[in-house]
């Protein structure tokens, strides 16, 4: 899964590459949604996994997309 895209694993540098190539294959995206436990991770495992990723690779994602896009009725 993680070759195909649809699956992120490993460092946080790992991650956020993995992320970006996602980000700049499909031009960009406003929502990620992060499942940060899986398979028989314990519960401080997956706190420590989640922890990680916003202090490691949440502040650079920021990079991709610094202005969020308006849609719908809020871009009017």
């Amino acid at each position: 899964m993680i070759e195909s895209g649809t699956c992120f694993a490993g460092t946080p540098d790992d991650v956020y590459d993995q992320i970006k190539a996602l980000s700049d294959s499909v031009g960009g995206f406003g929502h990620l949604l992060m499942f940060g436990q899986g398979g028989f991770l314990d519960h401080k495992d997956t706190v420590a996994n989640i922890t990680l990723f916003a202090k490691e690779v949440m502040p650079r994602l920021r990079e991709l997309n610094p202005e969020p896009q308006k849609v719908g009725a809020a871009a009017q």
